[in-house]
């Protein structure tokens, strides 16, 4: 399990939905479909062990470095890579298909809302590295 294996299994969902979605868009699924997870289940020794590469707090708010540049050339275009479905990740099927139709500007909007992003705003505008734990994630979702 890991976060590109995750980020894979949300472009999968949302083609099996006969969606696309953005750069922007897996990002922000991907970080509300975990925060509402971890609501439900809590911080489970299998998402300890997908969540080996943490959030960072960007402009646009969290995201995961590595699938963020991994999709980048699509710029605002959707992604047009075929997802991989992974039964391992099916729990969080129904919390990205509850993201996948939201309007992106009000998720974005949502994620600056929660107090990691909002704490760290400073740093953020001044481009430091903010990089959300678990816990955090946990804090943000249960407010």
């Amino acid at each position: 399990m890991s976060m590109k294996e995750f980020a894979e299994h949300v472009i999968a969902v949302a083609e099996k939905s006969e969606k696309r979605i953005t750069n922007l868009q897996l990002q922000k699924i991907m970080y509300f479909a975990i925060g509402d997870f971890i609501s439900e289940f809590g911080i489970t020794r299998e998402l300890k062990k997908m969540y080996d590469e943490p959030f960072e707090a960007w402009t646009y708010g969290p995201v995961v470095r590595s699938e963020y540049f991994r999709y980048r050339n699509y710029g605002s275009f959707s992604i047009r890579e075929p997802g991989i479905y992974r039964p391992q990740y099916e729990l969080f099927n129904k919390y990205i298909h509850k993201y996948m139709t939201k309007n992106i500007n009000r998720l974005v909007e949502e994620s600056h809302n929660h107090s990691t992003w909002w704490k760290n705003s400073e740093k953020i505008l001044r481009n430091q590295v903010v990089k959300y734990r678990l816990e955090d994630l946990q804090h943000d979702f249960s407010v």
